[in-house]
């Protein structure tokens, strides 16, 4: 009997993380049109190619990784898919932008900022309707009830971990990877390092943002956020991308998809050490449901 019902419900997110990635798809194809109507520039790389495969296979990575982040929010439909449009537009499409205008020479920057809006909508919206709301438990996070003197220090480090790790791991590869960054036709640019702080700051302010919100309506345990969250990331960050970028060499996409592994988990447990206190603390909600996708 739990055999049948795991294998049900593997074969039911099967088709849903199909359909989330159609989804995904189809938003980028109505993005690609309205920015060849209003005559904007992609950006460019040497030796950059488009293969539809290559894409389509991103977009199912995506709609897989973020099914453990869906299916752990609990709220309204509306609620759970702006929080999850928020995060799949600012950590993979906004905070991707913002470090390709620093470290590439390709340009575009405005054009992708705008053409990420409508894919990141879809694929929340479909998520959020193919994946049940738990309506369970939410977990408790320091912003509950606490006056901003009890937690102000925790968001700060919480804006510091990002950075702090994203050079760690840094360090650890660069000597890999140095060779790439340094060939001149590489279309990659090495900005001083007081640039490269503050443009990580930057994203490292996005991530808490919008990560926040899936703190306060996370239904599951601190692990299990930490999973998500670390999946997420991994996906978002860089995974996704990577497969796409088939101009690179694949050495330098094993390499930087081992890094962004390795400091997406680590920044997840982070946050969720920092922001959501251990378990066995009193919950807000009545007892959790069992989580079952919809229909």
């Amino acid at each position: 009997m739990n055999e049948t019902r795991s294998s049900y419900s593997a074969a039911g997110y099967l088709w849903r993380i199909l359909v989330m990635g159609i989804a995904f798809s189809i938003g980028l194809a109505f993005s690609g049109a309205l920015v060849w109507t209003l005559g904007m520039e992609f950006p460019e790389l040497p030796g950059q190619t488009n293969y539809p495969i290559a894409n389509l296979l991103a977009s199912l990575l995506l709609a897989a990784c973020i099914v453990p982040v869906t299916r752990g929010l609990a709220g309204s439909t509306g609620r759970r898919w702006i929080i999850l449009a928020a995060f799949v537009y600012v950590s993979y499409a906004l905070n991707n932008q913002i470090e390709a205008a620093v470290f590439t020479s390709a340009g575009g920057f405005t054009t992708m900022v705008l053409f990420f809006i409508v894919p990141s909508a879809l694929i929340a919206a479909v998520a959020v309707h193919l994946i049940k709301n738990p309506g369970s438990t939410t977990v408790s996070t320091v912003f509950d009830d606490r006056p901003v003197s009890r937690w102000w220090w925790r968001a700060v480090l919480a804006w510091f971990a990002f950075p702090v790790i994203y050079f760690f791991f840094g360090a650890i590869i660069y000597p890999m990877v140095r060779q790439v960054y340094e060939a001149p036709d590489s279309g990659l640019v090495l900005p001083s390092g007081d640039v490269v702080l503050r443009t990580v700051l930057l994203r490292s302010l996005l991530f808490l943002l919008v990560t926040i919100p899936i703190l306060r309506s996370w239904t599951r345990s601190r692990l299990g956020l930490t999973v998500a969250l670390g999946i997420a990331f991994t996906a978002t960050v860089g995974l996704v991308g990577l497969v796409q970028a088939n101009w690179w060499p694949i050495s330098m996409r094993i390499v930087h998809s081992v890094e962004i592994c390795a400091d997406s988990f680590l920044y997840a447990w982070v946050l969720a050490a920092l922001l959501v206190p251990r378990p066995g603390r009193e919950s807000r909600a009545p007892s959790p449901e069992p989580l079952v996708p919809a229909g």
